[in-house]
């Protein structure tokens, strides 16, 4: 009997299906990830694509074209006719009747504007370059983020498990001391009610932690349900890379969204020299060559030539200039909001920047008041110890240094986050604090 329990728990063991390993993901691999799968990432590259794709076909414009027409027609009755009384008749057209025709034709004028399309539609393409890159960067920061937002969590989550062993050292602590007669039962519970509220805070910590870690999941690519295990950043506080105004001056050169409104406006420009070109004759050589069977004894079976063909618009009311006038308005707004973008991007950088500085000043004041808040508990724990304290000084203590250390803990990753964003605003992937 026995020896069929254990055979029957190594089957059920054997077809249980193991529980799957947490990924574990490092920083950078997370930055990775979601630059490679990201969707917004993914339909930026498919715009590249058709871009280049167009200047490709483009190209080919300057070849001549070679176009090939025919048809076989069945009629009703053939087409017959006698020139003379007695005469046999002379077929005119058969009942059944062919034709084939090859075409070729080379474009003259549309060869000169061909290099001001392609100009346009590189330009096209460039912006699109620039563009994905704008993605790339974002994709990437919102990652780092979220990355930081869940380590920031975690830690909280720790500090508020280190609150809940110190309480119940108290707890254990008082408990001595009310049976030792120098506390009472309203002291215990003074000490539960805090440890309760305690382990509320970890539960929220520990439910916000996995939410995000959720979410970066999603972000990165990763299937629903994916687990993430995290590995920890260096969290000492890098300096800022420049000034306020080194920072501006960067990116403003190197900013892919001013990549991007530059190359607009060359393709605006071009634009307006398209239109330009509508005004000239468009003029082509061509070639053709006919064959034709069924049309009769007069009929000419073979037949070629070569030439030029003109077609000039000379009149449209207007139209032209109407279309004229609505692509010099365009290459305005693309100049506008060119120089309007040096102002954006100066501002979002100087604020990048102040708010970085400022979250710097913040983590510095945040550690200080933790020392000072850990000083304190110490005392106040060791006056408990000999009875001098009382438990709403242990409890004041406790949720003082718990309090101390979640805002230095906040403003650390709040000061990494900032780093970042500033790094983003000039135009750069962060170079970021290695994973431990």
């Amino acid at each position: 009997m026995k020896r069929l329990l254990l055979a029957a728990a190594l089957l059920v063991a054997a077809t249980t299906p193991a529980a799957a390993e947490p990924r574990k993901i490092t920083l950078e691999e997370a930055i990775d990830l979601a630059t490679q799968g990201n969707i917004q990432i993914e339909l930026g590259k498919e715009t590249v694509i058709a871009g280049e794709a167009k200047v490709r076909g483009t190209k080919k414009l300057r070849l001549p074209t070679l176009g090939i027409a025919g048809n076989v027609l069945l009629w009703n009755e053939p087409i017959e006719i006698a020139f003379a009384p007695g005469a046999p008749p002379e077929t005119l057209r058969e009942q059944v009747t062919m034709s084939f025709e090859v075409n070729v034709a080379q474009p003259i004028t549309a060869a000169i504007l061909l290099g001001t399309l392609l100009d346009a539609q590189k330009a096209e393409v460039s912006a699109s370059r620039a563009e994905l890159d704008v993605t790339r960067l974002d994709v990437a920061y919102q990652t780092a983020q979220a990355y930081l937002q869940v380590l920031q969590l975690k830690t909280l989550q720790e500090i508020a498990q280190s609150s809940i062993t110190q309480l119940e050292a108290n707890l254990k602590q008082a408990t001595a001391l009310k049976e030792a007669g120098i506390l009472f039962d309203v002291d215990l519970l003074r000490i539960e009610a805090q440890l309760a509220a305690v382990r509320q805070q970890m539960l929220e910590a520990e439910n916000g932690a996995e939410t995000a870690r959720r979410g970066l999941a999603l972000l990165v690519g990763l299937p629903d349900g994916t687990d993430l295990e995290l590995a920890s950043v260096d969290t000492t506080p890098p300096p800022l890379p420049w000034t306020e105004d080194d920072a501006v001056a960067r990116a403003r050169q190197q900013r892919p969204e001013v990549r991007a409104a530059d190359a607009r406006i060359t393709q605006a420009e071009q634009g307006v020299k398209l239109v330009k070109g509508e005004y000239l004759p468009m003029l082509n050589a061509i070639g053709n060559y006919t064959h034709t069977e069924g049309q009769g004894a007069f009929a000419i079976e073979d037949s070629a030539f070569v030439g030029l063909a003109l077609d000039w618009n000379l009149w449209d009311w207007g139209n032209r200039r109407g279309k004229l006038d609505e692509a010099k308005a365009y290459t305005r707004i693309a100049r506008k909001s060119r120089d309007f973008l040096d102002d954006q991007v100066a501002l979002d950088v100087r604020s990048k920047w102040l708010a970085a500085t400022t979250q710097r000043k913040t983590l510095d004041v945040a550690e200080s008041g933790l020392k000072a808040a850990e000083e304190a508990h110490r005392l106040q724990n060791v006056r408990f110890a000999e009875g001098a304290g009382t438990t709403t000084d242990v409890i004041d203590a406790e949720s003082e240094v718990a309090r101390a250390r979640s805002q230095a803990t906040i403003a650390r990753y709040q000061y990494l986050i900032s780093w970042m964003a500033l790094v983003r605003a000039v135009g750069e992937l962060p170079d970021m604090p290695r994973s431990k």
